[in-house]
């Protein structure tokens, strides 16, 4: 299944804090600020999850859902996805 990640998260400069699950897309983002220039990449979640074992737990979160953490070894906290 493809999936949006930013940049930083791409290049494995920083974890994914925050996943969204929006319009039948999935995005895997560090939760930092980007330039505006910057492009997302789509890659398969297999790899992500190869990367990062705790995003499986997040695999029935609904559509029009997003989970955040504070770090990389904290707990998800889900919300809908405010407009």
């Amino acid at each position: 299944m493809p999936a949006y990640v930013c940049s930083h998260v791409f290049k494995a400069e920083s974890p994914v804090m925050l996943v969204v699950h929006l319009d039948g897309d999935w995005q895997f983002l560090c939760g930092q600020e980007h330039p505006d220039e910057t492009v997302p990449v789509v890659v398969g979640v297999a790899h992500l999850l190869k990367a990062d074992g705790s995003l499986v737990e997040l695999a029935d979160l609904p559509e029009g859902w997003e989970a955040e953490r504070t770090g990389i070894e904290q707990p998800w906290k889900r919300r809908t996805v405010e407009n």
